[in-house]
């Protein structure tokens, strides 16, 4: 939005540039205002009046404008974008207002109001294919991803089937995070400890996945281009890559890339193999 200004700059330029004015005042045509009036002058005077008037009138247009798109946004049929902020706006142990999809929050302090956020974490995704509504949510326990405790996951799939538009079917992913594993070979500079480089890439393996977004694509390629970057490593080379989903026992290999299942991951059995670069 203009500021005022800005505003009286574009009236002012207009006016310096008008040639019936220019013939009034004396002045050459495209001259600065600045250079022919005085800041007091009624000419100066009377611009900022007016400019400050259309200043006012365009931060009400655009109080209205967000207004209107507020409300066409509650008209509107719900994206997955909206059930993924309506997760993350759950509150624990606390009641909606009634027929709303809001929470009464008065009287409560900033601290009372963190704490009651249990959902750190949302993605919501929809199936073409079956008409289903995918959302993953995710707490946190230490200052790590954890799923949700189970009296606040039955809370949260109430509150979902309670603010959902009617007909929609909703899946709640809460679980442990998907366990990654991988083989790699590090071909690595020999005048560096194998020890250190070996250390370096394995956080650097634990550092990717956790700090990949909530919910977001994992890839081979990625991984190696981190890996490229940790000093002394000349190539590196994966192998295999395999997840584990939390209840399932058969690890599911990586071609490529992977969406987490539980909307996250935590490297588990990493195997480094150490290969001194050059060595035939």
């Amino acid at each position: 939005m203009r500021t005022i200004a800005e505003i009286k700059g574009a009236i002012a330029a207009d006016f310096m540039n008008n040639a019936t004015m220019a013939q009034q005042y004396g002045f050459t045509r495209g001259e600065k205002f600045d250079e022919c009036f005085s800041v007091v002058s009624i000419e100066s005077v009377l611009f900022y009046i007016v400019a400050a008037a259309v200043w006012v009138l365009e931060c009400l247009l655009d109080e209205h404008k967000s207004d209107v798109e507020a409300e066409i946004e509650q008209i509107m049929p719900h994206r997955p974008k909206w059930y993924r902020d309506k997760a993350l706006a759950f509150m624990l142990d606390k009641p909606l207002v009634t027929d709303t999809d809001r929470y009464d929050t008065t009287g409560m302090e900033e601290a009372e109001i963190r704490a009651a956020h249990v959902v750190k974490y949302a993605a919501a995704t929809e199936s073409a294919d079956t008409a289903l509504l995918t959302i993953k949510v995710a707490g946190e326990t230490d200052g790590e991803l954890a799923p949700l405790a189970s009296d606040a996951e039955t809370q949260l799939t109430a509150y979902l089937a309670e603010i959902k538009d009617a007909g929609v079917r909703i899946a709640l992913v809460n679980q442990e995070a998907d366990r990654f594993s991988c083989e790699i070979d590090i071909y690595y500079d020999a005048t560096m400890a194998a020890a250190t480089v070996r250390q370096s890439v394995e956080r650097t393996i634990g550092s990717y996945i956790g700090g990949l977004p909530f919910n977001g694509e994992y890839t081979n390629m990625a991984l190696v281009d981190a890996l490229q970057t940790v000093d002394g490593v000349r190539i590196a080379e994966l192998r295999s890559a395999e997840v584990v989903v939390n209840g399932e026992s058969t690890p599911t290999p990586i071609n490529a890339r992977y969406l987490p299942a539980a909307g996250y991951m935590k490297a588990e059995t990493l195997t480094v193999n150490m290969i001194v670069y050059g060595q035939v």
